[in-house]
């Protein structure tokens, strides 16, 4: 395995065991604003990862959930796939479901919202349901494969392959960069502690 895989798979097994320091939401907020995402959305979007990332189990980083968002749709909240994918995760139908099987809350927005076009009225419910998709995905399908689980999340069963590739530029670079942000946040933080 070449350097920069072991280094990629250290830093994507370590890093959710890192805190966000209540940072997560200021940083998200901020790249979902960089990519166009209305201020509202980006919003109720990071309000979502921030309380999500307390929910589902850390073996998902929220930051991946970012990433998926950018490789599906670049943070459009469109629908796409002839009409099959809906939001900024383009989630089918299919994924709804499969969520709702295992949490009571998406099972109620179900029932209240029988038309899948009508989450793309609902930022918040798309982040809750794709965060969900990837930890379900991760445990009961791929067996905690997280390469097969970033490739089945696109419908696509061979673990390597463009889109993986895509992903991985991009959860990479989130990586860098909240790492960074949280530097500066905690560099703001005592230096207003300083002044108190």
């Amino acid at each position: 395995m070449g350097l920069k895989l072991r280094t990629l798979v250290f830093v994507v097994v370590t890093f959710p065991l890192l805190g966000f320091s209540g940072v997560l939401g200021e940083f998200a907020f901020t790249v979902l604003r960089e990519y166009g995402v209305p201020e509202r959305d980006a919003q109720i979007i990071a309000r979502t990862l921030e309380e999500e990332s307390k929910i589902v189990p850390s073996a998902v980083d929220p930051l991946m959930v970012i990433a998926f968002g950018l490789v599906e749709s670049m943070f459009r909240n469109i629908v796409g796939d002839n009409g099959k994918a809906i939001g900024y995760f383009q989630l089918h139908e299919a994924a709804v479901i499969y969520v709702a099987n295992f949490y009571e809350d998406v099972r109620q927005y179900k029932r209240n919202h029988r038309k899948h076009s009508e989450l793309l009225n609902f930022p918040d419910w798309q982040t809750r349901i794709a965060y969900r998709y990837v930890y379900l995905t991760l445990k009961n399908v791929c067996k905690w494969d997280l390469l097969s689980t970033i490739s089945a999340y696109n419908g696509r069963s061979d673990r390597y392959n463009m889109y993986v590739e895509r992903f991985f530029r991009f959860y990479s670079e989130l990586i860098s960069r909240f790492a960074r942000f949280q530097t500066e946040a905690r560099k703001v933080d005592s230096g207003t502690a300083r002044t108190r």
